[in-house]
């Protein structure tokens, strides 16, 4: 017997961390290790042959890849499609040995051996754990992989030491699931529970010490009872790998070697059909099949798609809303009258091509290529065998049965050559139609180019006429530009001159102010000096007018007197009195 690995990826939203002890990968098992942006991996494998504790560096590596890569966001949107990230809960359940060895407590070898025994005699009952379980809650979506090589179960072949329990009902809780697995429970390192959006049911990841438990835990309990008064079985799977990566990481690309199992709309459970049969109906909706038979309805627990139509009193021409001469389109369910009524049904294939179309009622089907029934039997609703068409009554004779059929030939003739006319006549009216809009709004069309020729031509005219209007203007322009060009030159040389004139006399003034400076100082010296004889001589001769018009006395002493220079002026008045 062969079964098929299942891989768990974790989509883990991007702001959350990886829980704590999730991951794992079996041994010499081949996984992909790189994956390209369309989400198909590189051709690089890697087997995975160290022992179990090597794994988490295995997918930190991993994960550092995935990282380094660019993922486009569209394959990531269109590959999550309408799933979005929801809680998680991750509860772990460890054994009480585990736990306290977890915690750094050492006990002696005797201790130990004692507690074995203890663990012995409790075997078969609820001692699994002590205190609280660890519960983490993580925003994502949880992956359910199918490896696509098939892996036998027989002795020597390397699997997995890891079990998943599938659907596990909600009302079998935590303490009734260790319940049930209390006999294995020595040989279990922990028990991880995860729950999601899905009601009613979670799944349990088991971790044993070794494969050979393992393989016997899965003999012993896969597609066996919970109990005896539920009908719910234990589905068991072996986990090959579980990872956990970012949603921007690509965690919902498609992985080479792996197909995801979809779910069951029914039951919610995963469809893998090497435990249950799937069944695809009509409307490409896939189901258990156990589920599909408990479904009472022939229409389609999804979508209500009918998959063997009755003729009812709801059933109408989509088009006109007649209820007479109805047919169905096998295709895509269009509903429509006949031709016989307002040809609804055959202009739906004119639209569609949609060739076969089965009558309401009778479920004949007709094919609208070949233009005739595509047989003559239908299914008997009593027992479900296919009988002819038409009354069932006495043997007729050879005579008559070919009368009969001479005349259900004339009439089917004579009826397919009034269709095949009335059909070629509308044809070549809706052609001749479509012709004649055709050739009126080409006529449309040329007018129109007529009159815009007409009148890009006079435009075309006038462009000329202000083209050589404006070629005149121009001669002109330049004729002008160059004259002033010439005037602009002797302007330009006689204005030099003049700069060169002016630098001269500019030169000139500056000397001859320099020597008109000199003269003034010179000038305003020597009038100082004249200034100051003049005003010598006055004061002589106004003292020698005074000395003329005073007494004789007075001149008289002023010739026998003494002119005394004193040291300051105060002491002038008593040098004259002491003359006096």
């Amino acid at each position: 017997m062969s079964i098929s690995l299942v891989v768990l990826r974790l989509e883990l939203a991007d702001e959350y961390d990886c829980p704590d002890d999730f991951e794992f990968c079996a041994l010499d098992f081949k996984i992909k290790k790189k994956m390209s942006s369309a989400g198909t991996p590189k051709n690089e494998e890697i087997s995975q042959s160290s022992s179990a504790e090597s794994s988490p560096r295995s997918t930190e590596e991993e994960t550092k890849t995935n990282k380094s890569e660019a993922f486009n966001p569209k394959d990531i949107k269109l590959n999550q499609g309408q799933r979005e990230l929801g809680e998680l809960s991750i509860e772990t359940l460890k054994r009480e040995s585990e736990a306290t060895n977890n915690d750094g407590d050492k006990e002696d070898t005797e201790d130990r051996v004692t507690k074995a025994d203890e663990t012995s005699q409790w075997m078969g009952r609820i001692g699994f754990f002590s205190g609280n379980p660890t519960v983490e809650t993580v925003k994502g979506i949880l992956h359910i992989y199918k490896s696509n090589e098939m892996t036998s179960l027989t002795k020597g072949i390397s699997r997995s030491q890891t079990i998943c329990m599938l659907a596990v009902p909600a009302k079998l809780a935590c303490i009734d699931l260790l319940q049930f697995v209390a006999p294995s429970e020595e040989f279990i390192q922990h028990i991880k529970i995860i729950r999601d959006a899905t009601p009613n049911q979670y799944m349990a990841l088991i971790k044993f010490k070794n494969q050979e438990l393992a393989d016997e835990f899965y003999n012993t309990y896969n597609g066996h009872q919970y109990n005896s008064l539920e009908e719910e079985v234990c589905h068991l799977v072996y986990v090959a790998k579980v990872e956990v990566l970012k949603s921007s990481q690509g965690a919902s690309l498609p992985c080479s070697g792996l197909t995801e199992l979809p779910k069951c709309p029914v039951c919610l459970e995963r469809m893998d059909e090497s435990v249950e049969g799937v069944l695809t109906i009509l409307c490409n909706h896939s189901f258990h099949g156990s589920c599909l038979s408990k479904w009472s309805d022939t229409s389609c627990p999804v979508c209500r798609y009918v998959q063997t139509p009755e003729p009812t009193s709801e059933n109408r021409c989509l088009t006109c809303d007649s209820t007479e001469n109805l047919w169905i389109c096998l295709i895509c369910g269009h509903v429509g009258c006949g031709r016989y009524a307002g040809c609804h049904a055959y202009r739906h294939y004119e639209k569609t091509q949609h060739t076969y179309s089965l009558e309401l009622g009778t479920q004949r089907v007709w094919d609208y290529t070949g233009d005739n029934y595509v047989h003559r039997l239908i299914q008997n609703k009593t027992d479900g065998k296919l009988v002819e068409y038409g009354p069932a009554q006495g043997q007729l004779g050879d005579e008559e049965k070919l009368d009969s059929l001479t005349l259900e030939y004339t009439y089917l003739l004579t009826n397919q050559l009034e269709n095949q006319r009335m059909y070629f006549q509308e044809k070549i009216t809706r052609v001749e139609t479509e012709a004649a809009e055709q050739v009126k709004e080409m006529e449309e069309r040329s007018k129109k180019t007529l009159e815009e020729v007409q009148r890009l031509e006079k435009k075309l005219a006038d462009s000329e006429k202000e083209k050589k209007n404006l070629e005149k203007k121009y001669t002109q322009v330049v004729s002008k530009v160059g004259k002033l060009v010439s005037e602009l030159k002797e302007e330009k040389e006689l204005n030099q001159c003049l700069r060169d004139n002016q630098k001269l006399w500019n030169e000139k003034v500056s000397q001859v102010e320099k020597k008109l400076e000199e003269t003034e100082t010179k000038y305003k010296t020597e009038v100082s000096d004249l200034q100051e004889q003049v005003n010598d001589l006055m004061r002589h001769f106004e003292t020698q007018q005074a000395i003329a018009c005073a007494p004789d006395d007075t001149r008289q002493e002023l010739q026998e007197g003494q002119l005394l220079v004193g040291e300051s002026q105060t002491q002038q008045p008593k040098s004259r009195r002491k003359r006096r």
